[in-house]
């Protein structure tokens, strides 16, 4: 049995568009891309978490094992917890369902790097950007690194701040944090019974809370991919990349 557990959280009921996740793209679900992209890494099993039987149904329609869990699920995190809580697998990877361009790449670099690094508690992605205007987007969420990847800060704000601007700073990346999450079983639990930290709060950044709890999170950076699907307009961007990447 593979000490990795892919788990993906597809909630139906989402408020910026409802449904998302079995929105048609390019002739396909959302849901199933991602379902396609976890398989490819052939990591271990993958298995959807969601909280409505439309989502189990139409998972199951593609072969992809859907586990129903509580509306009560503040979080992805909190989902994907209840639907592994009663498994073995060591290492637990959580893809976002709105991904369909995530890559398998990216999944197994995550979980490479979970378990490469015995300290290491949390593993997740990051991109390099120098484009101002996605850096000044309080949307993308911005990382602080110290040398060796492990990660020292999450902001929404442009940091860190270059006080002098010169010629050589200009060239320094910031880092773009990307929302998929290895985590140690042990420290998957730990997490989700920890209260709301003050800096999530004020952020509403939720990898926060295992910050400020003296979690160590460690980043790998990965190449830029597609848009994941929030809004309408993101399923019209995503079909545009879809046919220029894949087609």
């Amino acid at each position: 049995m593979s000490d990795f557990l892919i788990a993906v959280p597809a909630r139906y009921g989402s408020s910026r568009l409802p449904g998302k996740i079995l929105k048609n793209l390019a002739g396909k679900p959302v849901i199933e891309h991602v379902y396609n992209a976890c398989k490819k890494t052939e990591l271990g099993e993958v298995i959807i978490a969601t909280e409505s039987p439309l989502v189990v149904e139409a998972c199951a329609s593609f072969g992809a094992q859907a586990i129903l869990t509580s509306e009560k699920c503040q979080s992805g995190t909190d989902r994907i917890f209840e639907a592994a809580k009663n498994r073995t697998e060591k290492f637990i990877i959580n893809v976002q369902g709105d991904e369909p361009f995530i890559r398998p790449e990216t999944i197994l670099a995550v979980a490479r790097t979970l378990q490469n690094n015995p300290t290491c508690d949390i593993a997740t992605a990051v991109t390099a950007t120098t484009d101002d205007e996605k850096i000044n987007n309080p949307n993308c969420v911005k990382a602080v690194l110290a040398k060796d990847g492990r990660a020292l800060y999450f902001s929404r704000s442009r940091v860190p701040f270059k006080r002098e601007i010169t010629e050589e700073n200009k060239q320094i990346p910031y880092w773009h944090h990307c929302g998929i999450y290895g985590y140690r079983r042990e420290a998957l639990e730990r997490f989700v019974h920890l209260p709301p930290s003050p800096l999530e709060q004020l952020e509403k950044l939720e990898q926060l809370r295992a910050l400020e709890d003296g979690m160590i999170i460690h980043c790998v950076e990965i190449q830029p991919g597609g848009p994941a699907i929030d809004t309408a307009e993101d399923l019209q961007r995503a079909e545009a990349y879809f046919k220029q990447h894949y087609q």
